[in-house]
Protein backbone atom coordinates (compact mmCIF):
# COMPACT_ATOMS: atom_id res chain seq x y z
CA UNK A 1 0.00 0.00 0.00
CA UNK A 2 1.29 3.66 -0.62
CA UNK A 3 0.51 4.86 2.33
CA UNK A 4 2.07 7.97 4.21
CA UNK A 5 3.67 5.54 7.04
CA UNK A 6 5.46 3.41 4.25
CA UNK A 7 6.88 6.35 2.78
CA UNK A 8 8.27 8.19 5.42
CA UNK A 9 9.95 4.92 6.51
CA UNK A 10 11.15 4.77 3.01
CA UNK A 11 12.75 8.15 3.10
CA UNK A 12 14.04 7.48 6.51
CA UNK A 13 16.32 4.83 5.15
CA UNK A 14 16.97 6.21 2.07
CA UNK A 15 18.61 9.16 4.27
CA UNK A 16 20.19 6.84 6.33
CA UNK A 17 21.72 4.84 3.38
CA UNK A 18 22.92 7.96 2.41
CA UNK A 19 24.90 8.97 5.70
CA UNK A 20 26.06 6.00 6.36
CA UNK A 21 27.47 5.70 2.60
CA UNK A 22 28.69 8.86 3.02
CA UNK A 23 30.45 8.63 6.44
CA UNK A 24 31.78 5.73 5.41
CA UNK A 25 33.15 6.57 2.03
CA UNK A 26 34.46 9.73 4.33
CA UNK A 27 36.22 7.36 6.79
CA UNK A 28 37.95 5.92 3.79
CA UNK A 29 39.31 8.62 2.81
CA UNK A 30 40.76 10.09 5.64
CA UNK A 31 41.99 6.87 6.54
CA UNK A 32 44.29 6.49 3.54
CA UNK A 33 46.38 9.53 5.02
CA UNK A 34 46.44 7.82 8.43
CA UNK A 35 49.31 6.65 10.23
CA UNK A 36 46.99 4.63 11.80
CA UNK A 37 46.80 2.27 9.12
CA UNK A 38 50.61 2.68 8.36
CA UNK A 39 51.09 1.47 11.74
CA UNK A 40 49.04 -1.68 11.42
CA UNK A 41 51.12 -2.63 8.31
CA UNK A 42 54.32 -1.76 10.86
CA UNK A 43 52.76 -4.17 13.41
CA UNK A 44 53.14 -6.99 10.60
CA UNK A 45 56.10 -6.60 9.43
CA UNK A 46 57.83 -6.46 13.06
CA UNK A 47 55.88 -9.70 14.24
CA UNK A 48 57.31 -11.15 11.16
CA UNK A 49 61.16 -9.68 12.03
CA UNK A 50 60.88 -10.60 15.58
CA UNK A 51 60.30 -14.06 15.33
CA UNK A 52 62.51 -14.47 12.96
CA UNK A 53 65.17 -13.11 15.18
CA UNK A 54 63.76 -13.80 18.66
CA UNK A 55 63.44 -17.42 18.04
CA UNK A 56 66.60 -18.00 17.03
CA UNK A 57 65.24 -19.21 13.98
CA UNK A 58 67.82 -16.75 12.32
CA UNK A 59 71.78 -17.21 13.66
CA UNK A 60 74.95 -16.41 12.90
CA UNK A 61 76.31 -19.95 12.48
CA UNK A 62 73.87 -20.16 9.55
CA UNK A 63 75.14 -20.91 6.00
CA UNK A 64 74.44 -17.87 3.20
CA UNK A 65 71.97 -20.58 1.66
CA UNK A 66 70.34 -21.62 4.84
CA UNK A 67 69.62 -17.98 5.48
CA UNK A 68 68.26 -17.95 1.77
CA UNK A 69 66.54 -20.48 2.62
CA UNK A 70 64.83 -19.41 5.69
CA UNK A 71 63.89 -15.68 4.09
CA UNK A 72 62.17 -17.77 1.30
CA UNK A 73 60.40 -20.07 3.48
CA UNK A 74 59.05 -16.79 5.59
CA UNK A 75 58.76 -14.69 2.67
CA UNK A 76 56.09 -17.06 1.09
CA UNK A 77 54.30 -17.87 4.43
CA UNK A 78 53.59 -14.19 5.20
CA UNK A 79 53.59 -13.15 2.25
CA UNK A 80 56.60 -10.41 2.98
CA UNK A 81 60.04 -9.81 1.23
CA UNK A 82 63.18 -10.86 3.77
CA UNK A 83 66.19 -8.92 3.00
CA UNK A 84 69.44 -9.45 4.75
CA UNK A 85 71.48 -6.42 4.33
CA UNK A 86 75.39 -5.31 5.65
CA UNK A 87 76.01 -2.20 7.43
CA UNK A 88 76.32 -0.27 4.38
CA UNK A 89 73.11 -1.37 2.92
CA UNK A 90 74.28 -3.61 0.62
CA UNK A 91 71.55 -6.08 0.32
CA UNK A 92 73.41 -10.26 1.06
CA UNK A 93 70.41 -12.13 1.02
CA UNK A 94 67.18 -11.74 -0.74
CA UNK A 95 64.06 -13.61 -0.50
CA UNK A 96 62.78 -12.60 -3.69
CA UNK A 97 66.18 -11.87 -6.01
CA UNK A 98 64.24 -11.55 -9.43
CA UNK A 99 61.98 -9.00 -8.25
CA UNK A 100 62.94 -5.61 -8.46
CA UNK A 101 65.98 -4.51 -6.32
CA UNK A 102 65.37 -2.56 -3.58
CA UNK A 103 67.91 0.56 -1.89
CA UNK A 104 68.26 0.14 2.11
CA UNK A 105 71.88 2.64 1.43
CA UNK A 106 69.69 4.80 3.71
CA UNK A 107 68.11 2.81 6.11
CA UNK A 108 70.06 4.66 8.81
CA UNK A 109 67.81 7.45 8.17
CA UNK A 110 64.57 5.31 8.61
CA UNK A 111 62.43 6.97 12.13
CA UNK A 112 62.89 4.68 15.08
CA UNK A 113 59.71 2.96 16.25
CA UNK A 114 58.37 3.97 19.48
CA UNK A 115 56.68 1.10 20.07
CA UNK A 116 59.72 -1.03 19.57
CA UNK A 117 63.12 -0.38 21.13
CA UNK A 118 66.24 -0.80 18.26
CA UNK A 119 63.55 -1.00 15.66
CA UNK A 120 63.38 1.31 12.63
CA UNK A 121 59.96 1.93 10.19
CA UNK A 122 60.65 3.43 6.59
CA UNK A 123 59.59 3.47 3.15
CA UNK A 124 61.30 2.79 0.23
CA UNK A 125 60.78 2.62 -3.55
CA UNK A 126 61.81 -0.24 -6.11
CA UNK A 127 63.10 0.35 -9.40
CA UNK A 128 60.01 -0.07 -10.65
CA UNK A 129 58.86 3.04 -8.83
CA UNK A 130 56.55 0.97 -6.31
CA UNK A 131 56.54 1.55 -2.80
CA UNK A 132 57.78 -0.52 0.21
CA UNK A 133 57.41 -0.59 3.98
CA UNK A 134 60.16 -2.10 5.67
CA UNK A 135 61.09 -2.73 9.29
CA UNK A 136 64.91 -3.27 10.45
CA UNK A 137 66.13 -5.16 13.19
CA UNK A 138 70.11 -5.66 14.29
CA UNK A 139 71.08 -9.39 13.72
CA UNK A 140 74.45 -8.98 15.20
CA UNK A 141 78.15 -9.02 13.15
CA UNK A 142 77.42 -5.66 11.24
CA UNK A 143 74.48 -7.02 9.53
CA UNK A 144 70.79 -5.99 9.64
CA UNK A 145 67.35 -7.82 9.02
CA UNK A 146 64.59 -6.15 6.74
CA UNK A 147 61.10 -7.40 6.51
CA UNK A 148 59.93 -5.33 3.79
CA UNK A 149 55.93 -5.31 2.51
CA UNK A 150 53.92 -3.74 0.36
CA UNK A 151 51.00 -1.74 1.55
CA UNK A 152 47.82 -3.66 0.12
CA UNK A 153 45.48 -1.21 -2.61
CA UNK A 154 42.85 -1.23 -0.44
CA UNK A 155 44.02 -1.10 3.03
CA UNK A 156 42.39 1.48 4.04
CA UNK A 157 39.15 -0.38 3.10
CA UNK A 158 40.55 -3.64 4.68
CA UNK A 159 40.90 -1.51 8.03
CA UNK A 160 37.77 -0.17 7.43
CA UNK A 161 36.00 -3.45 7.60
CA UNK A 162 38.00 -5.35 9.85
CA UNK A 163 37.51 -2.27 12.72
CA UNK A 164 34.98 -0.27 11.49
CA UNK A 165 31.62 -1.95 9.38
CA UNK A 166 30.71 -4.02 12.55
CA UNK A 167 29.69 -1.06 14.84
CA UNK A 168 28.57 0.82 11.81
CA UNK A 169 26.26 -2.08 10.99
CA UNK A 170 24.78 -2.20 14.24
CA UNK A 171 24.24 1.51 14.16
CA UNK A 172 22.19 1.42 11.21
CA UNK A 173 20.13 -1.36 12.50
CA UNK A 174 19.55 0.49 15.34
CA UNK A 175 19.07 3.69 13.45
CA UNK A 176 16.54 1.91 10.71
CA UNK A 177 14.49 0.69 14.02
CA UNK A 178 14.40 4.00 15.39
CA UNK A 179 13.52 5.26 11.90
CA UNK A 180 10.76 2.91 11.64
CA UNK A 181 8.93 4.00 14.81
CA UNK A 182 9.55 7.64 13.87
CA UNK A 183 7.16 7.06 10.90
CA UNK A 184 4.72 5.43 12.26
CA UNK A 185 4.74 8.09 15.08
CA UNK A 186 4.95 10.91 12.44
CA UNK A 187 2.31 9.46 10.12
CA UNK A 188 -0.47 8.63 12.43
CA UNK A 189 0.32 12.73 12.52
CA UNK A 190 -0.10 13.67 9.45
CA UNK A 191 -2.50 10.35 8.16
CA UNK A 192 -5.12 11.00 10.90
CA UNK A 193 -5.60 14.62 10.55
CA UNK A 194 -6.26 14.22 6.41
CA UNK A 195 -8.29 10.80 7.08
CA UNK A 196 -10.78 13.03 8.81
CA UNK A 197 -10.45 15.82 6.15
CA UNK A 198 -11.04 13.18 3.39
CA UNK A 199 -14.37 12.00 5.68
CA UNK A 200 -15.23 15.94 5.39
CA UNK A 201 -14.86 16.61 1.51
CA UNK A 202 -16.65 13.58 1.04
CA UNK A 203 -19.54 14.98 3.44
CA UNK A 204 -19.35 17.85 1.63
CA UNK A 205 -19.49 16.77 -1.73
CA UNK A 206 -23.15 14.95 -0.75
CA UNK A 207 -24.48 18.06 0.63
CA UNK A 208 -23.02 17.58 4.62
CA UNK A 209 -21.70 20.85 6.28
CA UNK A 210 -21.98 19.53 9.56
CA UNK A 211 -18.22 17.93 9.92
CA UNK A 212 -15.03 20.19 10.39
CA UNK A 213 -11.78 19.52 9.56
CA UNK A 214 -9.16 19.27 12.07
CA UNK A 215 -6.67 22.45 12.19
CA UNK A 216 -4.40 20.35 14.51
CA UNK A 217 -0.40 18.65 13.54
CA UNK A 218 2.40 20.19 11.46
CA UNK A 219 1.56 23.87 9.97
CA UNK A 220 1.16 22.49 6.48
CA UNK A 221 -2.15 20.02 7.78
CA UNK A 222 -3.34 22.97 9.65
CA UNK A 223 -3.11 25.05 7.34
CA UNK A 224 -4.76 22.29 4.77
CA UNK A 225 -7.61 21.99 7.26
CA UNK A 226 -8.48 25.67 7.85
CA UNK A 227 -8.32 26.28 3.91
CA UNK A 228 -10.98 22.94 4.02
CA UNK A 229 -12.72 24.12 6.55
CA UNK A 230 -13.47 28.20 4.50
CA UNK A 231 -14.12 26.56 1.68
CA UNK A 232 -16.71 24.09 3.56
CA UNK A 233 -18.02 27.51 4.76
CA UNK A 234 -17.81 29.42 1.34
CA UNK A 235 -19.37 26.14 -0.65
CA UNK A 236 -22.02 26.39 2.10
CA UNK A 237 -22.80 30.38 1.80
CA UNK A 238 -22.47 29.72 -2.22
CA UNK A 239 -24.84 27.24 -2.06
CA UNK A 240 -27.12 29.29 0.16
CA UNK A 241 -26.79 32.46 -1.91
CA UNK A 242 -28.12 30.29 -5.41
CA UNK A 243 -30.79 28.98 -3.52
CA UNK A 244 -31.56 32.57 -2.29
CA UNK A 245 -30.82 33.57 -6.05
CA UNK A 246 -33.70 31.11 -7.63
CA UNK A 247 -36.02 31.60 -5.32
CA UNK A 248 -35.85 35.55 -5.76
CA UNK A 249 -35.62 35.39 -9.39
CA UNK A 250 -38.74 32.93 -9.08
CA UNK A 251 -39.83 36.06 -6.75
CA UNK A 252 -39.53 38.39 -9.61
CA UNK A 253 -40.63 37.12 -12.83
CA UNK A 254 -43.40 35.51 -10.97
CA UNK A 255 -45.08 39.00 -10.08
CA UNK A 256 -45.14 40.66 -13.29
CA UNK A 257 -46.05 37.50 -15.31
CA UNK A 258 -48.96 37.37 -12.88
CA UNK A 259 -50.16 40.89 -13.84
CA UNK A 260 -49.44 39.84 -17.30
CA UNK A 261 -50.91 37.14 -18.03
CA UNK A 262 -54.30 38.30 -15.42
CA UNK A 263 -54.83 42.00 -17.17
CA UNK A 264 -54.03 39.51 -21.17
CA UNK A 265 -57.02 37.16 -19.97
CA UNK A 266 -59.20 40.37 -19.26
CA UNK A 267 -58.34 41.95 -22.81
CA UNK A 268 -59.03 38.59 -24.26
CA UNK A 269 -62.47 37.33 -22.42
CA UNK A 270 -63.75 40.90 -23.05
CA UNK A 271 -63.64 41.97 -18.96
CA UNK A 272 -62.25 44.97 -20.59
CA UNK A 273 -64.98 46.41 -22.59
CA UNK A 274 -64.12 50.17 -22.41
CA UNK A 275 -61.27 52.13 -24.16
CA UNK A 276 -60.27 53.37 -20.72
CA UNK A 277 -60.16 49.87 -18.80
CA UNK A 278 -58.51 48.41 -22.10
CA UNK A 279 -55.86 51.48 -22.18
CA UNK A 280 -55.32 51.08 -17.84
CA UNK A 281 -54.61 46.62 -18.95
CA UNK A 282 -52.48 47.44 -21.68
CA UNK A 283 -49.96 50.19 -19.60
CA UNK A 284 -49.90 47.57 -16.60
CA UNK A 285 -48.83 44.77 -18.88
CA UNK A 286 -46.38 46.95 -20.85
CA UNK A 287 -45.19 48.54 -16.91
CA UNK A 288 -44.54 44.86 -16.05
CA UNK A 289 -42.87 43.66 -19.10
CA UNK A 290 -40.52 46.49 -18.81
CA UNK A 291 -40.36 45.59 -15.60
CA UNK A 292 -39.40 41.92 -16.88
CA UNK A 293 -36.83 43.19 -19.28
CA UNK A 294 -34.93 45.34 -17.02
CA UNK A 295 -34.25 42.14 -14.69
CA UNK A 296 -33.45 40.09 -17.75
CA UNK A 297 -30.83 43.18 -19.13
CA UNK A 298 -29.64 43.21 -15.30
CA UNK A 299 -29.36 39.32 -15.20
CA UNK A 300 -27.14 39.30 -18.44
CA UNK A 301 -24.88 41.93 -17.37
CA UNK A 302 -24.33 40.80 -14.11
CA UNK A 303 -22.79 37.69 -15.85
CA UNK A 304 -21.21 39.27 -18.70
CA UNK A 305 -19.50 40.88 -15.66
CA UNK A 306 -18.97 38.04 -13.35
CA UNK A 307 -17.20 36.40 -16.27
CA UNK A 308 -14.69 38.80 -16.74
CA UNK A 309 -16.32 39.95 -19.89
CA UNK A 310 -17.14 43.65 -19.03
CA UNK A 311 -16.03 45.43 -22.60
CA UNK A 312 -15.42 48.65 -20.83
CA UNK A 313 -14.74 51.52 -23.26
CA UNK A 314 -12.19 53.31 -21.66
CA UNK A 315 -11.18 56.73 -22.40
CA UNK A 316 -9.37 60.30 -20.56
CA UNK A 317 -12.81 60.46 -17.83
CA UNK A 318 -12.92 63.88 -15.98
CA UNK A 319 -13.84 62.37 -12.55
CA UNK A 320 -15.08 65.70 -11.43
CA UNK A 321 -17.31 66.54 -13.83
CA UNK A 322 -19.14 63.48 -14.09
CA UNK A 323 -19.60 63.98 -10.06
CA UNK A 324 -21.10 67.17 -10.55
CA UNK A 325 -23.26 65.73 -13.23
CA UNK A 326 -24.59 62.89 -11.52
CA UNK A 327 -25.37 65.59 -8.62
CA UNK A 328 -27.19 67.70 -11.06
CA UNK A 329 -29.21 64.59 -11.80
CA UNK A 330 -30.73 63.91 -9.18
CA UNK A 331 -30.96 67.87 -7.28
CA UNK A 332 -34.50 67.70 -8.48
CA UNK A 333 -35.38 64.36 -7.23
CA UNK A 334 -33.66 64.62 -3.81
CA UNK A 335 -35.78 68.17 -3.57
CA UNK A 336 -38.86 66.90 -4.07
CA UNK A 337 -38.09 64.40 -1.56
CA UNK A 338 -37.12 67.26 1.20
CA UNK A 339 -33.81 65.38 1.50
CA UNK A 340 -30.75 68.12 1.24
CA UNK A 341 -28.15 66.74 -1.49
CA UNK A 342 -24.60 68.26 -0.31
CA UNK A 343 -21.53 68.63 -2.93
CA UNK A 344 -18.39 67.95 -0.56
CA UNK A 345 -16.29 67.69 -3.89
CA UNK A 346 -12.79 69.27 -4.51
CA UNK A 347 -12.17 72.11 -6.67
CA UNK A 348 -10.30 69.33 -8.83
CA UNK A 349 -9.62 65.40 -9.33
CA UNK A 350 -6.98 63.60 -11.23
CA UNK A 351 -7.98 62.84 -15.13
CA UNK A 352 -8.52 58.35 -15.11
CA UNK A 353 -8.58 56.16 -18.24
CA UNK A 354 -11.82 54.60 -17.39
CA UNK A 355 -15.26 53.79 -18.82
CA UNK A 356 -17.75 57.04 -17.98
CA UNK A 357 -20.86 55.26 -18.71
CA UNK A 358 -19.65 52.30 -16.60
CA UNK A 359 -19.11 54.72 -13.61
CA UNK A 360 -22.13 57.49 -14.05
CA UNK A 361 -24.18 53.87 -13.59
CA UNK A 362 -22.12 53.13 -10.28
CA UNK A 363 -22.52 56.41 -8.96
CA UNK A 364 -26.16 56.75 -9.93
CA UNK A 365 -26.85 53.11 -8.07
CA UNK A 366 -25.24 54.55 -5.18
CA UNK A 367 -27.19 57.81 -5.07
CA UNK A 368 -30.69 56.38 -5.78
CA UNK A 369 -30.28 54.21 -3.15
CA UNK A 370 -29.38 56.72 -0.53
CA UNK A 371 -32.05 58.73 -1.67
CA UNK A 372 -34.44 55.98 -1.19
CA UNK A 373 -33.51 55.33 2.27
CA UNK A 374 -33.08 58.89 3.62
CA UNK A 375 -36.16 60.40 4.97
CA UNK A 376 -37.50 63.90 4.57
CA UNK A 377 -35.45 66.39 6.30
CA UNK A 378 -32.27 64.08 5.97
CA UNK A 379 -28.85 64.56 4.06
CA UNK A 380 -26.97 62.71 1.35
CA UNK A 381 -23.51 64.13 0.82
CA UNK A 382 -21.47 63.29 -2.42
CA UNK A 383 -17.40 63.08 -1.23
CA UNK A 384 -13.65 62.57 -3.23
CA UNK A 385 -10.79 62.47 -2.14
CA UNK A 386 -7.17 61.53 -4.17
CA UNK A 387 -5.46 59.67 -1.62
CA UNK A 388 -2.13 58.85 -2.72
CA UNK A 389 -2.30 55.74 -5.22
CA UNK A 390 -6.29 55.69 -5.67
CA UNK A 391 -9.44 58.30 -5.51
CA UNK A 392 -11.31 57.73 -3.35
CA UNK A 393 -15.79 58.83 -3.92
CA UNK A 394 -18.12 58.33 -1.20
CA UNK A 395 -21.54 58.51 -0.25
CA UNK A 396 -22.94 58.74 2.67
CA UNK A 397 -26.30 59.37 4.26
CA UNK A 398 -28.77 59.89 7.42
CA UNK A 399 -31.09 56.96 6.92
CA UNK A 400 -31.84 54.28 9.29
CA UNK A 401 -28.71 52.39 8.70
CA UNK A 402 -28.27 48.66 7.98
CA UNK A 403 -27.00 46.00 10.59
CA UNK A 404 -23.59 44.76 10.79
CA UNK A 405 -24.68 41.34 10.05
CA UNK A 406 -26.28 41.85 6.70
CA UNK A 407 -23.11 44.60 5.34
CA UNK A 408 -20.75 41.30 4.15
CA UNK A 409 -24.18 40.47 2.01
CA UNK A 410 -25.32 43.97 0.47
CA UNK A 411 -23.47 43.25 -2.97
CA UNK A 412 -24.89 39.84 -3.28
CA UNK A 413 -28.06 39.55 -5.67
CA UNK A 414 -31.61 40.08 -4.66
CA UNK A 415 -30.03 40.64 -1.04
CA UNK A 416 -32.57 42.41 1.05
CA UNK A 417 -31.79 43.99 4.56
CA UNK A 418 -35.65 43.90 4.89
CA UNK A 419 -36.73 40.59 3.36
CA UNK A 420 -40.69 42.30 3.64
CA UNK A 421 -39.89 45.53 2.36
CA UNK A 422 -40.57 45.64 -1.82
CA UNK A 423 -38.24 47.42 -3.83
CA UNK A 424 -40.49 49.68 -6.41
CA UNK A 425 -39.05 50.19 -9.56
CA UNK A 426 -36.08 47.87 -8.83
CA UNK A 427 -34.95 44.28 -9.26
CA UNK A 428 -32.39 44.15 -6.52
CA UNK A 429 -29.17 44.21 -8.88
CA UNK A 430 -27.41 47.12 -8.73
CA UNK A 431 -25.14 46.81 -5.95
CA UNK A 432 -23.78 43.62 -7.38
CA UNK A 433 -23.79 45.14 -11.09
CA UNK A 434 -21.70 48.15 -9.29
CA UNK A 435 -19.10 45.88 -7.31
CA UNK A 436 -18.15 43.95 -10.66
CA UNK A 437 -17.85 47.61 -13.33
CA UNK A 438 -15.46 48.69 -10.17
CA UNK A 439 -13.52 45.28 -9.52
CA UNK A 440 -13.33 45.17 -13.66
CA UNK A 441 -11.65 48.78 -13.19
CA UNK A 442 -9.48 47.10 -10.67
CA UNK A 443 -10.80 48.93 -7.79
CA UNK A 444 -13.20 48.14 -4.88
CA UNK A 445 -16.40 48.93 -2.77
CA UNK A 446 -17.05 48.94 0.55
CA UNK A 447 -20.21 49.86 3.13
CA UNK A 448 -20.10 51.30 6.75
CA UNK A 449 -23.28 51.91 8.37
CA UNK A 450 -24.32 52.25 12.10
CA UNK A 451 -27.58 51.53 12.65
CA UNK A 452 -29.68 54.83 13.30
CA UNK A 453 -27.31 57.31 12.15
CA UNK A 454 -26.96 56.30 8.25
CA UNK A 455 -24.52 54.45 5.81
CA UNK A 456 -21.70 54.78 3.74
CA UNK A 457 -20.97 53.78 0.46
CA UNK A 458 -17.40 54.37 -0.60
CA UNK A 459 -15.52 53.64 -4.44
CA UNK A 460 -11.94 53.10 -4.47
CA UNK A 461 -10.65 53.54 -7.99
CA UNK A 462 -6.91 53.05 -8.74
CA UNK A 463 -5.11 55.56 -10.27
CA UNK A 464 -2.59 53.49 -11.84
CA UNK A 465 -4.40 53.70 -15.54
CA UNK A 466 -4.31 57.67 -14.75
CA UNK A 467 -4.43 59.28 -17.98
Amino acid sequence: MNTVSRRLFAAFLAVIAVVLVSLSLGLIVLLRNNPLVERQTYSQLNSVAAALVREARLTPAMTPAEVLALAEATAAAEDVRVLVANANGDVLVDSSANAAALDFRRFRLARLDQTYPDVRVGQVRDAARRLWLYVVRPLGEGRVLIVAGRPAPFVAAAFFAQNLLLPMTEAAVIAALAAGVLAVVIARSIAQPLQKMAQVSQGIARGDYTQAAPETGPDEVRALGGALNGMARQVQATQQAQREFLANVSHELKTPLTSIQGFAQALLDGTADSPAVTEHAAQIIYTEAERMRRLVEGLLELARLEAGAPALRRSPLDLRAQLGAVLERFGPRAQAAGVTLVNALPAALPTLTADGDRLAQVFDNLLDNALKHTPAGGQVTLTALPTGREVVVAVSDTGAGIPAADLDRLFERFYQVDKSRARPGGVGLGLAISREIVAAHGGRMEAQSVVGQGSTFTVHLPLGAAA
